[in-house]
């Protein structure tokens, strides 16, 4: 799928490298922990002035960051991704949002309304941002996907006091891990609790769903992913969306494939072991003549054949929403596994392909 773009900026707060931390010149006094249950890339510490955060390498699994984030104040916010955009919006805090990468991958309403006002500009994405516009724009935090490299003139940015924070939701193993980066925002904007009572609606949900999938008798088999350029990239078996997959009832076929970041596959590989794969799931387009323009050969698989692969049926809805609202999504792919015991037509973010 394609990669989706985070960042932040920020002025009233600051960060330090792990082993930097005693030098900062503010006293903090950890209280407690804030409890993290299915996250493995963050951790949160309550201190006396705010929180603590510690990001963790993905890879590594050491921190890789920690960063103080003072509490009670309206932070400025350049967000270049969508995920951290819809958790903002689950939270009503919009307001806080002061820069976007694009607003065509932008659903939210009243965040197009803003940008609509200019009191949101888009700055493009890590790979092709101005400094100087940041700069100006007097940023609090910046928020960007973390994909394994710094954001570009990072040391820079935090010299102004402006706050660098990547994202790893993507990385994490189980949708709920991926949801619970909602208690992070909920941080930032000063909602803990509403961000906490949040999840644990989703996690309730989640499960309820999983018991019901436990009572069906099929597993039929499924793919995800898509074909880019000469690559076919699919969820690695670790993943969070291997993990949705599996807990909506479907065989993934690379379930057992190590990692959490994507696997890569040629397309003559792809066609040699999912000829007759029952569903394809996120090809990345929503029709048949866009999946031809990709490659022509697609047409040889069942899933293709039969019109049983799916697709979000906007994608910016997907993209924005679905990490904080994994029991959705788990609904409709349950859904889509399960045609004989539910109605395909109540699903929220996929549509078959046509």
């Amino acid at each position: 799928m394609n990669k989706l773009f985070l960042a932040l900026l920020p002025l009233l707060f600051f960060s330090c490298e792990p082993e930097a931390c005693d030098s900062c010149n503010i006293n903090i006094e950890e209280s407690h922990s804030i409890k993290i249950d299915y996250a493995r890339n963050f951790n949160v510490n309550r201190t006396n002035v705010g929180y603590r955060l510690e990001l963790i390498d993905p890879n590594s699994g050491d921190v890789e960051k920690t960063v103080s984030i003072p509490s009670g104040k309206d932070l400025r916010i350049i967000s270049l991704t969508t995920t951290l955009n819809g958790m903002l919006a689950i939270l009503e805090k919009q307001s806080l949002i002061i820069g976007i990468t694009d607003e065509k991958f932008i659903y939210d309403k009243t965040i197009l309304e803003r940008f609509d006002n200019k009191l949101i500009e888009t700055y493009g994405d890590a790979t092709n941002f101005s400094f100087e516009k940041i700069v100006a724009a007097k940023p609090d935090i910046i928020f960007y996907s973390g994909f394994g490299d710094e954001f570009p003139l990072q040391k820079k940015l935090e010299k102004l006091g402006i706050i660098v924070i990547p994202i790893y939701d993507w990385r994490e193993n189980h949708p709920l891990g991926k949801a619970e980066w909602i208690k992070l925002v909920g941080i930032i904007a000063d909602e803990e609790e509403k961000a906490q009572e949040y999840f644990n609606q989703v996690v309730e949900k989640y499960d309820s769903i999983v018991e019901v999938v436990k009572t069906y008798k099929e597993s039929p088999t499924v793919i995800a992913g898509g074909i880019f350029g000469d690559v076919w990239y699919a969820p690695g078996g670790d993943s969070y969306f291997s993990k949705l997959l599996q807990d909506a009832g479907g065989n993934y076929r690379y379930a057992k494939q190590k990692g959490t970041a994507s696997l890569e596959f040629s397309l003559e590989q792809v066609l040699k072991n999912e000829i007759d794969t029952k569903y394809w799931i996120n090809p990345g387009v929503s029709s048949k003549v866009k999946l031809n323009e990709r490659n022509n050969k697609l047409h040889f698989l069942k899933s293709y054949e039969e019109k049983t692969y799916c697709y979000s049926s906007n994608m910016n809805r997907f993209w924005e929403q679905s990490a904080a609202m994994p029991h959705l999504v788990l609904k409709d792919l349950a859904t889509i596994f399960h045609s004989e015991e539910k109605d395909t037509t109540e699903m929220y973010f996929y549509n078959r392909v046509k």
